[in-house]
C-alpha cells in the first residue's frame, strides 16, 4: 500500500521544485545571474536546466548513499526496501511530476510528446511498483546513479548557455568528467541492467521482465548513439553551435532511465 511518507514527499519535491523554478523566474530572488541570450521569453529553458542540475545532485548523492548503506541493494532488487530508498525514488517522482506540467506550460504536445511520454511511464511506473507494491527498488535506486553523469551533462548545458567557449578551462574539465561518468554510469549501468533483470525473471511477471529488457535494450542503444553524436560534437565538430550543442544534451538527459 502507499505510505504517507512516500507521498508526502512526493508532494513535497514536486513543491519544492515549483518554488525554486519562480525564484529563477523571479528578479529579485534570484542570487545566480541569467545569461544574456535567455534572459527574454526562452529564460524557461535556462531555469530547466538548474532545475534539473539541482535533481541530479540530489538524487545521485542519496542513491550512492543508499548503496553505501544498503549493499542488499544490489543482492536483491526486488525486495530490499528502505525508507531513504524510498525517499529518493519519492523525490525523482515529485522531480518529474512538475518537469512534465512546465513542458506542457512552455512548449506544449507536439514537440515534446516523446518527453512526456517518458515522464508519464516513469511516473505511473514508479508510483505503482515502488510505491503501493514497494518491490523494485532496488532498480530505481541502481539506476539513480546514472543521474551522477547528469551533473556534468546540465554543467555542460549551462557553460554552453553562459557562452563558455570549448576551448577553455572549465569547459574541458566539466568534458573530462562527463566522458568519464557517461561510461561508467550511464552506460555501464544499462548494460549491467540485462544479467540483472534475467536474474530476477522468474521473481516477476513475464510481461514485466520482458518489457524491461526491451527499454533498456532501447535506451541503451540510444545512448550509444548519443554518446557518439556528443563525442562528434565535443572533439571533432568544426561547426560549433551551441543551440546544437544544448539539444544533444536534452536527447540524452531524455533517454534515460530513473
Amino acid at each position: 500500500m502507499f505510505t504517507p511518507s512516500s507521498l508526502l514527499t512526493t508532494l513535497v519535491s514536486c513543491l519544492g521544485f515549483w518554488i525554486l523554478n519562480k525564484s529563477l523566474n523571479s528578479n529579485n530572488l534570484i542570487i545566480i545571474p541569467v545569461p544574456d541570450k535567455y534572459a527574454g521569453l526562452t529564460r524557461y529553458k535556462w531555469r530547466n536546466v538548474v532545475g534539473s542540475l539541482v535533481h541530479a545532485t540530489v538524487v545521485s548523492i542519496v542513491g550512492a548513499f543508499c548503496l553505501y548503506t544498503t549493499p542488499q541493494y544490489l543482492q536483491d532488487r526486488v525486495e530490499t526496501y528502505t525508507s531513504l530508498g524510498e525517499f529518493n525514488i519519492a523525490v525523482t517522482i515529485g522531480y518529474l511530476i512538475y518537469d512534465t506540467r512546465d513542458l506542457l506550460q512552455h512548449q506544449g504536445v507536439t514537440s515534446t510528446w516523446p518527453i512526456l511520454l517518458h515522464h508519464l511511464t516513469l511516473i505511473s511506473t514508479g508510483l505503482h511498483m515502488f510505491f503501493y507494491h514497494q518491490r523494485l527498488l532496488g532498480y530505481g535506486i541502481i539506476c539513480s546513479l546514472i543521474e551522477f553523469n547528469s551533473v556534468f551533462l546540465h554543467a555542460r548545458q549551462l557553460l554552453l548557455m553562459y557562452s563558455f567557449s570549448k576551448s577553455s578551462g572549465i569547459y574541458k574539465m566539466n568534458n573530462v568528467f562527463n566522458i568519464f561518468t557517461y561510461i561508467a554510469f550511464r552506460l555501464a549501468i544499462f548494460t549491467t541492467l540485462f544479467p540483472f533483470v534475467w536474474e530476477d525473471c522468474g521473481r516477476i511477471t513475464p510481461l514485466l521482465c520482458n518489457g524491461f529488457l526491451l527499454c533498456v535494450s532501447i535506451l541503451l542503444v540510444i545512448n550509444l548513439v548519443l554518446f557518439y553524436r556528443l563525442i562528434k560534437s565535443d572533439f571533432f565538430s568544426t561547426n560549433r553551435k551551441d543551440d546544437t550543442d544544448i539539444l544533444i544534451n536534452n536527447n540524452i538527459n531524455n533517454g534515460k532511465s530513473k
